[in-house]
């Protein structure tokens, strides 16, 4: 008896202690996109980032309806409150606005889901200019 005992008290050991350790090893974060690489911090810049990374999760959903809602949404809202960057920086904004363009005007279409992806990253990257420190 004493004998089985003390084999199951082993096999418990033997199982229990790579479950714990593992258990205890953190997991790395998801780096299959640029957006998960690092966190951004919240900025002037954060409810167009927000925005357009709704657009594409949508998109990436296959809820053309949404991604067209939020587009549109992400449009007017850098159209109606990013006139003081207009004027300040021409250049930025019409580099930002571009961007945005290119990200959001295909969503009607067909896109390729390649191209939707490398518009989105450039846009988000445009961003990061008009940041305010």
């Amino acid at each position: 008896m004493k004998t089985w005992i003390g084999i199951a008290v082993v096999a418990t050991l033997a199982v229990a202690e790579p479950i714990a350790v593992s258990a205890q090893e953190p997991v790395p974060p998801d780096q299959s996109s640029p957006a998960a690489a690092a966190p951004v911090p919240d900025d002037n810049m954060t409810p167009y980032r927000t925005l357009a990374a709704d657009t594409l999760a949508a998109f990436k959903a296959h809820d053309i309806a949404t991604a067209k809602k939020k587009a549109r949404e992400l449009e007017v809202a850098w159209d109606s409150h990013e006139k003081a960057l207009q004027k300040q920086s021409p250049g930025v904004w019409s580099q930002i606005d571009q961007a945005m363009d290119a990200f959001i005007k295909p969503l009607g279409k067909s896109p390729d889901m390649a191209k939707v992806q490398a518009a989105y990253d450039t846009y988000i990257a445009k961003l990061q200019l008009a940041v305010k420190s």
